[in-house]
This record gives C-alpha cells, structure tokens and sequence, in this order.
C-alpha cells in the first residue's frame, strides 16, 4: 500500500470515486465537500487530500478543510498508512469524523501513531429519505430567507451552535457564517413563519448531483413543541425531492431524542451512526 498526498482536487475525485460511488448515501457529505472545493474554490480557506493505493485501487483516504475535522472513508486495512502520511504532512488535526465503525478504528490507529489522546465529541445520525411522509398540520407556511433576515439567522446560528456544541469545534462565526452564505442561494435557507413572525429555520444544500442535505434545523426554544420544525423540514425536503433530488438526508445528535423521532415521523430511515473525536493538539 501506498499513501500519497494530492493537490489537485479534480485529480483526486477521480481516484477516490469509484470507492466513495460504492455507498453514495454514506459518502454523500465527502462528494458535496469534494464538489464545492472544485466548483467553488473560495468556500474553503484551505483544503488537504490524501489517499492510499492498494495494487492501484483506493481503499481509504481523508480529506480536511480546516477548522473542520479530518473526514475519513473506506477499508480499515489502508488506516495505518493513512495516518502516517497525513502526519507526515504535519499539517495540525483537530479530530475525525465519519462512520460507525470506520471512523472509531481510524481514531485508535491515529493514537497508535502519533501518542495522541482522543476523546469523542460527538454520536450522531444520518437518516436519508426519498419519499415524505406529510407532517401533522401547524400553523404557518415556509417561505426563503432574505436580506432583511440576516440578523436573525446570525442570533440563531449562533444560539444553534452553542445548544449542539458545534461553538467549540468549528466556531460560531463558522455555523453563522456558512448559514447567511445561504440566504438566496438554491435551494439556500428557509424559514416557517406563523401569526406573520419566523419560527424556525432549515437549511438545504446540493450535496452531489441529485442529492441534497438538509440541515441545520433549528427552532427557538420558546416555540418548540408545536410542530413547526417537522413541518418546515418535511416542507423543503419535499420541495427538494419535487425539483429532482434522488435522495435527502441530514444527521441528528443521537442525544437528543426529539430529533431522532420528529424526522421518522416525516419519512426519514437511519442509514449508520456517525462520531465525531477530538484529538489533542500535541500530535
């Protein structure tokens, strides 16, 4: 086997592919990242392709765009080499994220190599959806997000990124800023709006070619518990399916029960767990 780290993005998709074509729902969130640093180079301020070549097939790599975490994909039997040449990149590592049980073994391997602790931040879910089951009526209608709303998402956002942690991962200024890129993009940020006042937030972006992410979604916690986020989420992810996406999908934090059922409720299946693992810095 052999590692090697690649510059170019296209170059890279093309040899990574075949093995992340092999379960495009699982792999959907590598091929949206992959797609955006290649068609929209100034989303990422930095981007770190490595893979591992076994007789001239890949069976794992990693790719980066800080201060995001590594995502890792593919066969256990590549994570040794993997991680030692992403550490002979010396290019810092805050953690990992990806599938259950992948990423759990890449997360051993990468303290085997380097001596460094790691610690899970996060579990999650991933359910995929191509038909909606209609959400129980609430009051309202979903419309898009605009200008004039860039103030509330910013207050949301960021209330989104303390409640799920993603403040001390990837930063507040990260979520805020990745949600107002949205406003008036396709399909870009909705909200629900009830008695004429918004309610709750979703966002939707293409993630590959006819396969969309819903996410985040989130709802204040003074006006939860009447049906607005199931009625929103299965809102865009109907209006998504209904312009040709195969498939929808989005993640939950596998602590918070609500989630985990208001979204089978609307038609979303469980697909596989996701973790998410800090490193410590020293390695």
């Amino acid at each position: 086997m052999r590692g090697t780290r690649v510059d170019d993005v296209r170059d890279f998709r093309e040899q990574v592919e075949p093995l992340l074509v092999e379960d495009e729902v699982r792999h959907s969130v590598p091929l949206g990242v992959l797609a955006t640093i290649e068609h929209d180079p100034g989303r990422f301020a930095e981007h770190h392709l490595w893979l591992v070549d076994d007789g001239g097939a890949v069976v794992a790599c990693a790719l980066m765009t800080p201060p995001f975490r590594l995502l890792v994909m593919g066969r256990s039997a590549g994570f040794d080499e993997l991680a030692a040449t992403i550490r002979a990149d010396r290019v810092p590592v805050p953690g990992v994220n990806g599938f259950v049980p992948e990423v759990d073994e890449f997360a051993a391997r990468w303290s085997q190599t380097t001596g460094a602790s790691t610690a899970t931040a996060m579990s999650m879910r991933m359910y995929s959806t191509d038909a909606v089951i209609p959400a129980a009526d609430a009051p309202g209608r979903m419309r898009p997000a605009v200008e004039s709303d860039r103030p509330l998402l910013a207050a949301w956002g960021h209330a989104f990124a303390v409640e799920t942690g993603l403040a001390r991962s990837e930063g507040a200024e990260e979520v805020v800023r990745s949600i107002e890129a949205q406003i008036g993009a396709d399909p870009g940020i909705v909200l629900w709006v009830a008695d004429g006042s918004p309610v709750a937030l979703a966002g939707g972006r293409e993630s590959s070619p006819g396969v969309a992410r819903v996410g985040p979604v989130y709802t204040p916690p003074e006006v939860r518990g009447r049906g607005y986020a199931s009625a929103l989420t299965a809102a865009l992810t109907q209006r998504l399916l209904d312009e040709g996406r195969r498939f929808c999908f989005l993640f939950t934090d596998l602590a918070n029960p609500t989630s985990n059922s208001i979204y089978q409720r609307i038609g979303y299946r469980p697909v596989s767990d996701v973790d998410l693992w800090t490193f410590s810095r020293h390695a």
